[in-house]
C-alpha cells in the first residue's frame, strides 16, 4: 500500500503576517495552486492507493469560489485515486463550509465529525479521520478512542497538536499525546498543523507531520514536504519529498567592520548561501554596535538587496558605539541625555535592551536621522 500525505497548503492565504505587497502576495497564492498540481502529479507518478490531506487545505474565511472550483477540477482529474480530507482549524467543517456547500468529486471523502470515524481503504487498512468542526477545538479528540478490529492496519488522519513536541507558534488545536495513539492501537498518524515537517516515533507508533508544502511567513523553519508512505510489511517506509519553491529568509547581521552601504549589502548577500528556485523574501535585522565609520543609507541598502530578492525589509537595531557616548559634551542636552541613559544601563541591566533602544533612537533624533519602527 502507498499513501501520499500533505497538509497546511492554505490556499488563498493573505500572507498578511509578512506584510508582503499585494502583487507579491498574489504571486504566492498562485504558487500554492501550482504546488497542489505538483502534489497530485506525484500521486499519479507513484501510483498511490490514496492521497490524504491533514487539514488547512484552504483559508475557510477567505477562500474564493474560483479556488473551490480549482480544487474540484484538480481532484477529479486524478480519479479514481481516493482523496481523504480531515479538515483543520482554518478549513473546519460545518454545515455552511465549502466542504458542505459544494458537490465534491466521487473520489473525495471528507470527514465531518470531531471524533475518529473509519474509512476502509483496503481489506486490511482502516483510515480513522477526525474533522475539526470549530476554529478552536481544544478537547482531545482521541479520549477513550480504541481502534478495531485486531489484525488490521489502523491509520489516523488528523489536524492537531502532538503535545510532546508542542510548537507554541502554531497554537494548541485538537491536542493529543503519542500515548493516546499507542493506547488506541494506531500504527501510523498522518497529521497536520505544524508547518515544519517532522517524523516522531515511539514504541512502534509513527506520527508524521509533512509541514506546509510552501513556507507561508518569516520564521517558518523546518521541512516543507509531501510524504510518501510505502508499506512493505507492517511498517511503512517514509520519504519526505521537498516541495518549497519560495523561501522566507531572516538574517541577524552584525556589520562590523564594514564602512559603507555597498559593502554591507554585498556582505549580506554572500551570507545567504541557499535560495529557493522561484521567490525569496528577505528580512534583515542589523544588530550589534554600529561601526563608527558607517554612514548607513537604508534606502540605498534596500534598493541594492532588492536586485537579488523579491521582497526586502530591514530593521536597524544597532546600538551607538560607546566611544561616541564618551565624547559627548555633558553640558549639552544631548550629552546629558546620553549620560543619563548610560547610567541607567549600568544600574538596570535587566532592562538593557529597552534602554539601548531608547538611547539609539534618542541620539538619532538629536542628529535628525530617520527613526525606524523597531
Amino acid at each position: 500500500m502507498k499513501l501520499l500525505h500533505f497538509s497546511d497548503l492554505h490556499l488563498d492565504s493573505p500572507f498578511a503576517s509578512s506584510t508582503l505587497p499585494p502583487k507579491i502576495a498574489q504571486g504566492c497564492r498562485l504558487r500554492l495552486r501550482r504546488t497542489l498540481a505538483k502534489i497530485l502529479d506525484l500521486a499519479v507518478e507513484y501510483e498511490v492507493d490514496a492521497v490524504t490531506i491533514g487539514g488547512d487545505l484552504f483559508e475557510g474565511d477567505r477562500v474564493s469560489k474560483d479556488t473551490i472550483h480549482f480544487l474540484l477540477e484538480s481532484f477529479s482529474q486524478v480519479a479514481p485515486i481516493p482523496i481523504l480530507i480531515a479538515p483543520g482549524n482554518h478549513d473546519y467543517y460545518n454545515p455552511v463550509s465549502p466542504y458542505a456547500r459544494y458537490e465534491w468529486p466521487d473520489n473525495v471523502y471528507i470527514f465531518t465529525e470531531y471524533r475518529p470515524r473509519p474509512v476502509t481503504l483496503m481489506n486490511d487498512v482502516l483510515i480513522w479521520g477526525v474533522a475539526n468542526t470549530l476554529p478552536n477545538c481544544r478537547d482531545n479528540p482521541l479520549t477513550d478512542f480504541r481502534a478495531h478490529p485486531e489484525g488490521t492496519q489502523h491509520v489516523l488522519l488528523l489536524h492537531g497538536s502532538e503535545m510532546g513536541h508542542f510548537d507554541a507558534s502554531r497554537g494548541e488545536y485538537a491536542p493529543f499525546h503519542l500515548k493516546d495513539l499507542e493506547q488506541a492501537g494506531i500504527q501510523v498518524a498522518l497529521l497536520g498543523h505544524y508547518h515544519g515537517g517532522r517524523v516522531i516515533e515511539n514504541n512502534g507508533t509513527v506520527a508524521v507531520y509533512p509541514g506546509s508544502p510552501q513556507p507561508l511567513s518569516f520564521g517558518e523553519s523546518g521541512k516543507h514536504t509531501a510524504v510518501l508512505l510505502d508499506w512493505q510489511e507492517t511498517k511503512p517506509n517514509i520519504t519526505m519529498i521537498p516541495l518549497a519553491t519560495q523561501a522566507f529568509i531572516t538574517l541577524d547581521f552584525k556589520p562590523e567592520p564594514i564602512t559603507n552601504t555597498h559593502s554591507l549589502a554585498e556582505s549580506i548577500i554572500s551570507t545567504i548561501s541557499t535560495r529557493a528556485t522561484e521567490a525569496n523574501f528577505l528580512r534583515v535585522n542589523l544588530i550589534g554596535e554600529e561601526p563608527e565609520s558607517l554612514n548607513l543609507q537604508l534606502g540605498l541598502l534596500e534598493t541594492h538587496l532588492s536586485q537579488y530578492f523579491d521582497y526586502v525589509t530591514i530593521h536597524n537595531r544597532m546600538r551607538k558605539a560607546d566611544i561616541k557616548l564618551a565624547q559627548l559634551d555633558k553640558k549639552t542636552v544631548r550629552g546629558r541625555f546620553a549620560s543619563r541613559l548610560k547610567h541607567m544601563l549600568e544600574e538596570e541591566p535587566e532592562d538593557s535592551a529597552l534602554i539601548e533602544m531608547a538611547l539609539k533612537f534618542g541620539l538619532a533624533a538629536f542628529e535628525e536621522e530617520t527613526i525606524l519602527n523597531p
